[in-house]
């Protein structure tokens, strides 16, 4: 190996000091560190660096231990402080599934022997017989464990002939949804009651303080963030219950206790299975046994004559009752087996209800999120229908100013030219003065009528197109039924045939709008009849 080589070597294995594995990185930099001290004067100089560098990890910091709590079917709560990393050895968790529980994504997945669940401040992992919170130092965690831990002990300590017994991860989804479901209830309780405080003082037609209204307009942009964001959440937890509903299979892995029941049935029926093996005492059976030997041995030797004589019926006997026998163990197998899918169904038709319930209540809820909203909207668009309103005021009052300036402007000029220190003549004619008042008086007034008038004649204009634009909505809304009415009959009096019909009444506009609509329609060809026609 070459000096420099070895240096850089060396100068990583020293920044590895520190780490978790400084004692292997101890072994392996001696021998360098040797090897260096045998170098020219560069390789010192490297040395040199090597030993000034920084005490910093070049592999993966170490995982931060993370408070959790567990919840045992029996009430026992175990408190403990772990990492995601101890969590996928102990559960058998894939990297998708720490990856989950890392960031913020909502899930409700089924796996092998666990279901791993993010319901917002309640996610880990749930077993047959525990349930283990991540993030148990928070304090909404610690409440919410607090009321599942007393909805499970309610649970245990009802009366059992009033309740109906469910599954112990049943149980727990039950309660986590409830209180999940809860909490958002309870956030939009509290924004609903801003809002609509908010609102009200935004459209009280009392309210003459604009310091409120301009309070109250600041504080509607957080509230709609603060809305936007709990539809969210509610939206994201929705979709998940709706993917689980989509999914059969997930449903029956939501059944843990009935597969662990089934693991360890099979494992005793694999017990049971295997052959006896040799007792460790040398060889020798069982007293009980040894006697039971001895006393078939006498018996046989004693009655093997009367054995001979009713060998056949015997042997008939005891083939009549192995029939019965296995006729008797293959119903029960079939009785069992029935039993178990009848109880699988009904597991999972329960999961599936609870799921679908939880699910419609949380689309209940994000439509009164999404009513909320609409209130915000239809507010803020009122708003600025007002402010709209307030601006076309003034700027209609703008152009009343701007053409009385005008007019004025027009007299000002008369008399500019009758000021100027110029000798005119006019100054000698008999009463100039007023006539010349007169004149610049009658042009401005004349100019300002004249404005006036067309803004008037504007104005007019674009009420009108306005509305064509509703009387075009309203006939088209009710042409369809007016052409049948005039079907084979002539539109010689439209007005009184609508009346007649029980027809909405319709304006002289709409009238004269639909008259020609149907005047229109009636001057085109008739288009040619087709093959598939005749």
């Amino acid at each position: 190996m070459s000096a420099h080589a070895a240096s850089y070597l060396f100068l990583a294995c020293a920044s590895f000091v520190g780490s978790p594995h400084h004692q292997l990185v101890g072994r392996l930099g001696a021998p360098l560190l040797r090897h260096l001290r045998q170098q020219p004067p560069a390789a010192a100089d490297w040395r040199r660096r090597a030993q000034r560098a920084p005490e910093v990890s070049l592999i993966y910091k170490a995982e931060e231990p993370t408070p959790m709590v567990e919840l045992y079917a029996n009430g026992q709560v175990n408190q403990y402080a772990s990492t995601l990393v101890a969590m996928r050895g102990r559960y058998k968790l894939s990297g998708r599934d720490k990856r989950l529980l890392r960031s913020s994504t909502r899930v409700l997945a089924p796996r092998e022997g666990y279901i791993l669940f993010d319901f917002g401040d309640l996610k880990g992992v749930l077993q047959h017989d525990r349930v283990t919170l991540v993030g148990a130092d928070r304090p909404a965690v610690t409440a919410l464990a607090a009321e599942v831990k007393q909805r499970l002990v309610l649970d245990d300590t009802a009366d059992p002939t009033q309740r109906e017994e469910a599954p112990f991860e049943v149980r727990v989804i039950e309660c986590m949804l409830e209180q999940t479901y809860a909490l958002l209830e309870e956030s939009l309780q509290r924004l609903s009651a801003l809002v609509t405080s908010t609102l009200g003082e935004l459209t009280d037609p009392s309210q003459q303080s604009e310091a409120r209204r301009e309070a109250a307009l600041g504080r509607l942009l957080p509230l709609q963030i603060s809305l936007n964001s709990l539809g969210a959440r509610t939206e994201r937890l929705a979709s998940v219950l709706e993917e689980v509903l989509d999914n059969e299979e997930d449903l029956k892995d939501f059944a843990l206790t009935r597969r662990h029941n089934q693991l360890l049935q099979e494992e005793w029926e694999r017990l049971e299975q295997q052959p006896p093996t040799d007792q460790p005492d040398g060889g020798r059976g069982d007293d009980g046994l040894e006697f039971v030997r001895e006393l078939s041995t006498a018996a046989a030797a004693e009655g093997e004559a009367a054995a001979a004589a009713t060998a056949t019926g015997a042997t008939r006997a005891a083939a009549a009752t192995s029939a019965a026998a296995a006729a008797a163990a293959a119903a029960a197998a079939v009785a069992a087996a029935e039993a178990e899918a009848e109880e699988a169904e009904e597991e999972e038709e329960l999961v599936e209800t609870l799921i679908d319930v939880y699910n419609s209540r949380l689309d209940s809820l994000n439509d009164r999120i999404k009513e909320l909203a609409t209130n915000i909207e239809t507010t803020q668009g009122t708003l600025e229908l007002q402010l709209d309103n307030e601006r076309n005021r003034i700027a209609r009052l703008e152009l009343t100013l701007n053409m009385a300036g005008l007019c004025v402007g027009v007299s000002a000029m008369v008399s500019g030219f009758f000021g100027m220190n110029l000798a005119s003549g006019v100054e000698t004619v008999p009463f100039g003065f007023v006539v010349a008042t007169a004149c610049s008086l009658l042009l401005s007034f004349g100019m300002f009528a004249a404005c006036r008038r067309r803004f008037r004649v504007l104005s007019s204009q674009q009420r009108s197109r306005l509305q064509d634009v509703q009387a075009l909505k309203s006939v088209l809304a009710n042409v369809d039924g007016v052409a049948l009415l005039l079907r084979n009959r002539p539109a010689t009096d439209l007005r009184r045939l609508l009346t007649g019909s029980g027809a909405p009444p319709m304006s002289e506009r709409e009238l004269t709008l639909l008259q020609g609509i149907l005047e229109e329609a009636a001057e085109l060809p008739e288009p040619p009849l087709s093959l598939a026609h005749v």
